[in-house]
């Protein structure tokens, strides 16, 4: 028996593919029914599809919004305006809870595999002693300043705020390693307000025992983007893939800590460009040679991102 704890993202995409797949798997959540979930609800359109596809799931159905122009601007630079390239929001909560339906949940069942999908709080695997929370804070509201997609990068990269349209609300937010960030940053009219971590770095180990992690517990969030839909999505195929393949726990846990040590390679890169910027050590190698990685997952994220314009735009 598989048992599968938090069922976001990673958890539900996970048990509905192991569910199909024809293995003994249930899943538990401790979130209450209509939950609302705190995240960006952005993601790329061309990246999600290929998951959905696998579950038999229509993402089209779930879609609010489509971008056509992003705009990003920030604490020392002018705004830069970059064309789309798949970036939408759509309707997490019933994306999750739709993929849970018709899959086993149930909490009765000893396992002989637990799943951890408990995201930031990594509850069953325990945190990591070199983890890195960034704080945030999230409001649900009826307009916004901004009428499209748009991100505002803070002072010394400590993190950024944003605008998403959700089909004729918006969802605004603040990421920042500052406290005193998100503290300061407040909107007056909302619907819903909600506050929450969010991990910006791998997490290892990846799995303890007959633990195994997967999603945000192993810290599968872009620290350029903040984005972790697809790197969940991504992180519980693999997981998925290694279980379909060996019979023995040890064999799963084995090629599944090099699958996800060769995936999360260029998260490393871009958390330690991040840091660098935040302290100042912006002019070096190591730099420059993360900056094909944060091209990269900018462009997963769905947005058009190419060196050369911004280069051009700072020139």
């Amino acid at each position: 028996m598989i048992k599968i704890f938090g069922l976001g993202v990673a958890g539900s995409y996970l048990l509905a593919r192991l569910h199909g797949s024809g293995f003994s798997v249930t899943g538990f959540d401790v979130k209450r029914d209509n939950y609302y979930i705190p995240c960006g609800y952005a993601t790329n359109i061309n990246k999600i599809k290929n998951f959905m596809d696998k579950i038999n799931i229509d993402i089209d159905e779930y879609l609010l919004s489509y971008s056509d122009i992003i705009e990003i601007s920030g604490n020392n630079f002018k705004p830069i305006y970059l064309n789309s390239r798949g970036l939408v929001t759509i309707d997490k909560n019933r994306l999750e809870k739709d993929i849970i339906e018709g899959n086993k949940k149930n909490q009765k069942i000893y396992p002989e595999i637990i799943i951890d999908a408990t995201g930031v709080s990594r509850y069953y695997l325990g945190r990591p002693k070199d983890d890195e929370l960034y704080y945030t804070k999230e409001y649900l509201v009826k307009k916004s300043f901004k009428d499209g997609f748009y991100f505002y990068f803070l002072k010394n990269g400590s993190g950024y705020t944003w605008s998403f349209p959700l089909n004729g609300k918006y969802h605004i937010g603040i990421g920042s390693k500052n406290i005193n960030d998100v503290r300061n940053f407040s909107i007056k009219s909302y619907e819903k307000v909600v506050s929450r971590m969010i991990r910006l770095k791998p997490a290892f180990p990846v799995s303890i025992n007959n633990i195994i992690g997967t999603g945000e517990a192993i810290g599968s969030v872009s620290p350029i983007t903040g984005e972790g839909i697809v790197p969940s999505l991504e992180t519980a195929e693999i997981l998925f893939k290694n279980i379909s393949k060996y019979n023995d726990l040890d064999e799963i846990k084995r090629h599944y800590d090099i699958d996800i040590k060769r995936y999360m390679s260029r998260f490393y890169k871009l958390n330690k460009l991040v840091n660098n910027v935040q302290n100042d050590k912006i002019l070096n190698i190591e730099n420059i040679l993360a900056l094909r990685a944060a091209s990269k997952s900018l462009n997963d994220f769905g947005i058009d991102f190419r060196l050369s314009m911004v280069i051009r735009h700072f020139i």
